[in-house]
């Protein structure tokens, strides 16, 4: 197999080299050799500025709602739908959780119980997302009781574990499982910008209240869902609520909709997609992998940006040493 050198920067806290997704994929094709001085090829993602100081060939991925600059990476990985050759994959983040993901796939019960100990939940810890998400919280509240058991508008003394605790996905979901509906607003709204909020919904059997990407349809059966975007105001969306929330038949026959159009991973979705991307860049001559500009304009502007986070973290470290 393949050698390949390479890194990975800019990831959240807590992220192992030697432990991930990426990591896992790519040593089932290449012999991986992390090199974090002189890699190269680096896999960088949107929490940090390191990747400014590698001049490899430079991989951006994404599980935030950025659209990637390409004078500063040769290939990307995100959300949004963009069509630029073989520089960008549209592969979801939702999509690496393997495991969840094909769980969807498994055929639904026979029957399902609408005999849920609640109504609807809302489990979120991030107070700054758009304010639509909030709002909706506020006028569904107003019909029925919305368990809030998170840290964010928290009204519950149910306790499922903080955000990154270990098992916390799981108390999550074991509690969305006694809920009717749930809330699955994104931090914000873009086209394509889809996470795991919806799919932990339908993992849980609980029908999910959808808002953020106006395009979700493309990856998920809209027939399994409350989609906000298909209604002109949130008062029409609660009414859809209602509606279902008082028709038993109406709300077992949504719970049984597979996630997945015709049950199907839609092949956008697929890991051979993510496979097949990796392999157009590390199979080709490592000196034809280059594909952002590096004179000209496209210099001075990276020049510029490293200038101008170099000086932030200057000012950072002055205000730190007068606390």
């Amino acid at each position: 197999m393949k050698t390949i050198k390479i890194w990975f920067t800019d990831f959240y806290k807590g992220f192992d080299a030697e432990r991930n997704y990426f990591y896992s994929l790519l040593s089932d094709m290449y012999v991986i050799e992390l090199n974090q001085k002189n890699p190269d090829y680096l896999i960088y993602s949107c929490y940090g500025n390191d990747y400014l100081n590698y001049d490899c060939i430079r991989i951006y991925y994404t599980g935030e709602n950025l659209v990637p600059n390409f004078n500063l990476c040769d290939y990307a990985i995100g959300f949004h739908f963009i069509d630029f050759g073989d520089r960008y994959l549209r592969y979801p983040n939702f999509a690496l959780f393997k495991d969840q993901f094909e769980s969807l796939l498994e055929s639904p019960a026979e029957e399902f119980s609408n005999q849920k100990e609640f109504f609807c939940n809302f489990i979120y810890s991030n107070s700054e997302a758009a304010p639509q998400r909030d709002d909706f919280f506020y006028r569904l509240n107003r019909y029925k009781k919305v368990s809030s058991p998170g840290s964010h508008l928290n009204n519950m003394q149910i306790d499922i574990g903080g955000r990154f605790q270990q098992d916390w996905m799981y108390s999550k979901l074991n509690f969305q499982s006694k809920c009717k509906f749930s809330i699955a607003f994104e931090n914000s709204s873009s086209p394509g910008y889809t996470t795991e909020k919806i799919m932990h919904a339908f993992i849980a059997n609980s029908i999910p209240i959808y808002w953020g990407n106006p395009q979700v349809g493309k990856d998920f059966n809209n027939h399994a869902f409350i989609n906000c975007h298909e209604y002109n105001n949130f008062e029409e969306v609660i009414e859809k609520v209602k509606e279902i929330d008082t028709n038993t038949e109406l709300y077992l026959a949504m719970l049984a909709q597979p996630a997945f159009k015709r049950n199907k991973i839609p092949e956008q979705l697929n890991t051979k997609e993510l496979i097949h991307f990796f392999k157009i860049i590390f199979d080709q001559d490592i000196s034809l992998a280059r594909k952002r500009p590096l004179y000209g304009t496209t210099a001075k502007y990276q020049k510029n940006l490293k200038s101008i986070v170099k000086l932030n973290s200057k000012v950072k470290n002055l205000f730190s040493f007068f606390r």
